[in-house]
């Protein structure tokens, strides 16, 4: 182990752990492989997430909004609106 990994445990439930060992065997990866890929890919969507929200609340401080309103207008008069 390097110097900048540290050992986390947690429980989770049997069938969970189950599942988790069968996708490591059949992708030839051990177990903590796929847990820190998926610890990844949720760092990485919620990162982008924010950064999405915190884009559209400077785009709403700089007055670049459109109503609700206005939006359905825009969605009518292209044939996409909910009926």
């Amino acid at each position: 182990m390097s110097n900048d990994e540290r050992t986390i445990s947690f429980r989770a439930a049997a069938k969970k752990i189950g599942a988790l060992d069968s996708l490591a065997a059949a992708q030839d990866r051990p177990r903590s492989y796929l847990i820190n890929e998926a610890i990844n890919n949720y760092l990485e969507l919620h990162a982008y997430q924010d950064a999405l929200v915190r884009k559209g609340l400077d785009e709403m401080q700089k007055g670049r909004v459109v109503s609700h309103q206005e939006v359905v207008k825009r969605l009518k008069k292209k044939g996409r609106a909910r009926p």
